[in-house]
């Protein structure tokens, strides 16, 4: 029988690293890019799903928690990244009024 991991921050850096593969794929084909809330649930909801059987129960939870944390924290990130973005396409391309259609 193979001993159980105790080190949380091994936990924590490949739910981070496997967030950084599901991100790659999200930009280069998602449904998100353009949604910012619905990004942040995706990556909530999957920020935990991994295998976390080579550890000890309390290593992958202080692990995962200490990912969740993190993630938070590069999600305040890229909310205000996302807001500024759309900002700058609003000033760059102001919307215009609908054509009218000329008689």
């Amino acid at each position: 029988m193979q001993k159980l991991s105790d080190d949380a921050h091994s936990v924590a850096l490949i739910s981070l690293t496997n967030m950084v593969r599901l991100l790659s794929a999200e930009l280069v084909a998602g449904t998100h890019r353009d949604d910012v809330r619905r990004l942040e649930q995706a990556i909530r909801a999957k920020v935990g799903r991994i295998d976390t059987t080579a550890f000890t129960p309390e290593a992958a939870d202080k692990g995962l928690a200490e990912a969740r944390m993190l993630i938070e924290q590069v999600l305040t990130q890229v909310r205000a990244q996302a807001a500024a973005a759309r900002r700058k396409v609003a000033i760059r391309s102001p919307e215009r009024p609908l054509a009218t259609t000329l008689h």
